[in-house]
């Protein structure tokens, strides 16, 4: 359409009108987003931390810190889980206190994501990750606990 066909007002009007009905898809989905991004306002609530309460490869053993190459203990501590890794050369593994199934969400620096199924018995194997620093979202029946960030 050209301007010249606005010289017309019920031609702007009827312009207009067909221009503000199809925004109408647009408005619902502008609506969807922010709802979305109201519900992030409360994420820290609903969010509860493991603080990094024992690494392996940091404390004493016989007075030395633990060789390269040998497996490395991390221990996330929260309420009411607790989460435990070893990270060996050719994999990473861990366990869920107190044991029961869940979901394990592992959260790289680039935005990555990787969903791990965790047995009854709360153990989990990670798949092989990219370097640098991962968290752990682990969900349970119990409750929800997110890992500080750590490089394994």
């Amino acid at each position: 359409m050209t301007p010249r066909q606005w010289d017309d007002d019920d031609r702007l009007i009827a312009d207009l009108a067909a221009a503000v009905r199809s925004t109408e898809p647009l408005a619902s989905t502008i609506a969807d987003h922010a709802e979305g991004a109201l519900a992030w306002r409360t994420i820290d609530e609903d969010l509860v931390r493991a603080s990094l309460t024992f690494d392996s490869s940091l404390a004493p053993a016989a007075g030395t810190r633990t060789e390269p190459g040998e497996a490395r203990v991390l221990v996330f501590s929260s309420s009411p889980l607790s989460v435990e890794v070893e990270v060996m050369h050719s994999e990473v593994v861990g366990q869920i206190l107190p044991p029961s199934a869940g979901e394990i969400l592992v959260e790289t620096a680039d935005g990555a994501e990787y969903h791990v199924d965790v047995g009854e018995s709360g153990f989990f194997e990670l798949p092989v990750l990219p370097d640098g620093p991962v968290r752990l979202r682990c969900d349970t029946a119990t409750g929800r606990v997110v890992t500080e960030w750590v490089q394994l």
